[in-house]
């Protein structure tokens, strides 16, 4: 195909020359850059966000089976084109392979996880628009799918094979640059060297990570920064953090640890994993004795222990949240509403799918709240009688009992349904993991791990927690007592999370290195994944030579370089690209422009944020040793934090906490941390349409409720230091916004997601030989006869 450059020079025109240097048919490499990363942007949180209809999981495709009218057919049909072609692709490519999932039967995924999620769709949860605020969900779906989009794209576009990496060099773990070049060159030879074989030698043969190499070294310094920014984004700067904190504190202290400890204790290792089975998944109403006897068929045999710790959180918020409801409810005279307006506001949350759908588009094209759709639609008479005052509160309750809905029909699903799906499942789990088990019972103390894993979610829970303003970062948790007693509480910073994982990274090598030490057969299983899967991230196909840009196509500004553009599918998209209409092109350039110069930001920001960190970080912080077995309790001192900084000691409650003198190390505080991938995440949480929160009040976005907890949700401490929702301002004064690029999705979604479809279909990286899967597990099965059963 000639350029339509040339072709438009032969006609002399120069109107049309001026239209051809504005639109070329090709795109400089940081150009395919930015495109491909918006396009895969989009596709990927669609995928995650279609999972909210039931039909979705239909035509997935494998492992997830096509629903048709003759269910108890004996062998699953799948869908050919899948729905979800890149959440499609990282699982074929990477989980299904992976040991112990790979094992699972076939029924695992078509009938017990796919049944799961159908019903969890079928319960038709609350949106984000409706409840006025970005929900838990809605956070933890939206990073879902920041990280999703990364590896699809690492997948789809490649690395491409440059020279080998000395990691033995230079590497000054002080320095954000020579974290990040430590972590390419990792990458580098992760992918085409020998790095995996080094690390799981090392893993056998050394009882340290710093036995490595440098590189290695500050590889996983870069690694544990990320996390602690994640983890930080998720349990402090989101308004959700504290709700998900208290959750996981709630769920913690109901963990039997001293019953499983106690059970690890058994020598037979069937035994023991039976007496695991039985401790998490036995039942013991009346319904399951019935159902074992003969009398009923699939009863309701009550819970077991796993489910009524989901079912007893749940519960626990839906209490605080009745009080909310019950207190608002007690209003009605004073504010002089009626019960017509409450019930029909109650009747709406169990409406179906489509008449809230109906509500919600009202809402949308008015505009005006939900509220007012919802009395509007029953009775246009009862808006014109709603004051803002009762709006207000009126608001209040629908998102509330939206919320109580959702904490009911979870546990509904999870542990109420008939057939029990989720303890079947679990047992799958448990059966394809059994080998494993087995080996690593007989060859590694699991007691010691447990031990460690409840501190350190005890460490992490505390640390989540607000400061006393005068204490000296995540040690302030021990010497200075509760925040509760301190007026003025300092929020957790990402620095308190760095300190944390990297004084507790041996708790994890420690583990790793007995296991590949005394079980070999189970290391060079894993050894063999990671070589084979890593491989889905090499450039399989060479891209094309950088096209020669005419002169009046020039980078856009502020961009860098980009060898490669888009990798493996640079020349796709550049089809894509050049198959559209001139005035298309035309269009979408701009958006293109200012989106590669939008992630040119992003990194340079993402950089100066971590050498902040690393500037703020103590000099040291060396791993804790591990500690003897008679030290360990349930008292949440068990982590190595509670050896102090240079370890030692019998006894953890008796040991002297870290001095608190002048000298003592101060911590000083970030609230944003590296990681292109949480700018993207919080494009997501924006760019989320929220309903209006008056009467005939505009529109809003996720930005515009940023930092605020849904109206309703009660029970979570309010002594958080900073608020939360300054924080993330403060973070994004300094941080570009993202460019609207509505019209490259409209332009080349479609187009893309069809490109991704076929890539699926035809790589052999993405192939699975249903019938070689089946016999496989059968064979499986076979050669696991005495497997427990519960």
């Amino acid at each position: 195909m000639e350029p339509a450059h040339r072709e438009h020079q032969q006609t002399g025109d120069p109107n049309t020359r001026k239209s051809a240097s504005v639109t070329p048919e090709t795109l400089t490499s940081s150009q395919l850059h930015a495109l491909f990363d918006i396009l895969t942007h989009h596709q990927t949180y669609a995928e995650v966000e279609s999972f909210k209809h039931p039909a979705t999981i239909s035509t997935y495709g494998y492992p997830f089976a096509q629903r048709t009218k003759d269910d108890n057919a004996s062998a699953p049909t799948y869908a050919t084109d899948s729905s979800s072609p890149l959440l499609a692709g990282v699982l074929r490519s990477i989980i299904l392979s992976f040991p112990g999932i790979r094992d699972l039967p076939p029924e695992f995924w078509h009938l017990k996880f796919q049944g799961i999620l159908e019903k969890l769709a079928e319960a038709n949860l609350s949106e984000s628009y409706d409840k006025g605020s970005l929900g838990t969900r809605k956070t933890l779906a939206t990073a879902a799918s920041s990280i999703h989009e990364a590896v699809s794209r690492g997948i789809l576009g490649g690395l491409e094979q440059q020279e080998k990496r000395d990691l033995a060099g230079n590497y000054d773990r002080s320095k954000a640059k020579d974290l990040e070049r430590a972590w390419e060159d990792a990458v580098q030879e992760l992918l085409y060297g020998n790095l995996i074989d080094e690390l799981f030698r090392c893993a056998a043969e050394q009882k340290s990570l710093e036995e490595h190499s440098s590189g290695v070294q500050a590889a996983a310094d870069y690694v544990i920064i990320h996390l602690a920014t994640l983890l930080h984004h998720v349990f402090v700067l989101t308004p959700e953090g504290p709700y998900l904190l208290k959750l996981m504190e709630n769920v913690h202290k109901l963990l039997p640890y001293s019953m499983v400890k106690q059970t690890l204790r058994i020598g037979n290792a069937a035994t023991m994993i039976n007496g695991m089975m039985r401790l998490l998944l036995a039942k013991v109403g009346v319904g399951a004795i019935s159902n074992w006897v003969g009398l009923t068929q699939d009863a309701d045999d009550g819970m077991n222990l796993l489910q009524k710790i989901i079912a007893m959180v749940l519960s626990w918020d839906n209490t605080e949240s009745r009080k909310t409801v019950d207190r608002i409810e007690k209003y009605r005279g004073q504010l002089a509403s009626t019960k017509v307006q409450i019930d029909i506001i109650k009747a709406h949350v169990d409406k179906s799918r489509d008449e809230q759908e109906e509500a919600r588009n009202q809402s949308r094209q008015t505009p005006e709240s939900m509220v007012s759709a919802v009395l509007r639609r029953s009775n246009p008479k009862l808006v014109k009688k709603l004051t803002e005052e009762q709006h207000a509160l009126y608001l209040e309750y629908f998102s509330t009992l939206l919320m109580i809905r959702d904490r009911e029909e979870i546990p509904n699903v999870l542990c109420r349904q008939q057939p029990d799906l989720f303890t079947k499942a679990v047992k799958d789990l448990v059966a394809a993991f059994e080998p494993m088990i087995r080996v690593l019972h007989e060859h590694v103390d699991l007691r010691e791990h447990v031990t460690a894993v409840e501190g350190f979610i005890t460490d992490f829970i505390n640390i989540g927690k607000a400061k006393p303003k005068n204490g000296n970062g995540f040690l302030s948790s021990w010497t200075n007592g509760s925040p509760k007693s301190d007026t003025e509480a300092r929020t957790p910073s990402v620095e308190d999370y760095v300190i944390l994982l990297r004084r507790n990274r041996q708790i994890l090598y420690n583990f790793l290195h007995q296991v590949a030490s005394q079980c070999p057969d189970l290391t060079e299983d894993f050894r063999v994944w990671c070589n084979t899967t890593i491989k889905v991230f090499q450039q399989h196909r060479r891209p094309p030579q950088e096209p020669e840009q005419p002169p009046s196509s020039p980078e856009p500004p502020k961009s860098k370089k980009r060898p490669g553009g888009a990798g493996a599918v640079s020349s796709n998209l550049q089809h894509l690209f050049s198959s559209l209409p001139s005035l298309t092109r035309e269009q979408i350039i701009p958006s293109i422009n200012a989106h590669a110069s939008y992630l040119s930001s992003l990194g340079d920001l993402s950089r100066k944020r971590m050498q902040k960190i690393l500037d703020n970080l103590p000099p040291d912080t060396p791993p804790s040793p591990p500690r003897p077995a008679s030290s360990m309790s349930n008292s949440g001192w068990s982590t190595p934090l509670s050896w102090g900084w240079s370890g030692g000691g019998s006894d953890s409650r008796k040991s002297s906490p870290p001095p608190t003198t002048a000298n003592s190390i101060a911590v000083k505080q970030s609230y944003s941390g590296p990681g292109m991938f949480l700018s993207r995440w919080q494009q997501l949480l924006d760019d989320t349409v929220i309903g209006p929160a008056t009467l005939d009040g505009k529109l809003r976005s996720g930005r515009d409720v940023k930092g605020e907890l849904a109206m309703g949700k009660t029970g979570v401490s309010k002594e958080r230091g900073l608020d939360p929702a300054k924080l993330v301002r403060m973070a994004e004064e300094e941080a570009p916004r993202a460019p609207d690029v509505k019209v490259v999705v409209e332009a080349l979604g479609g187009e893309f997601k069809g490109l991704v479809g076929d890539i699926l279909k035809e790589d052999g990286r993405f192939a699975v030989v249903v019938e070689k899967m089946t016999e496989k597990h059968g064979c499986e099965r076979a050669r696991h006869r005495d497997r427990v059963e519960v």
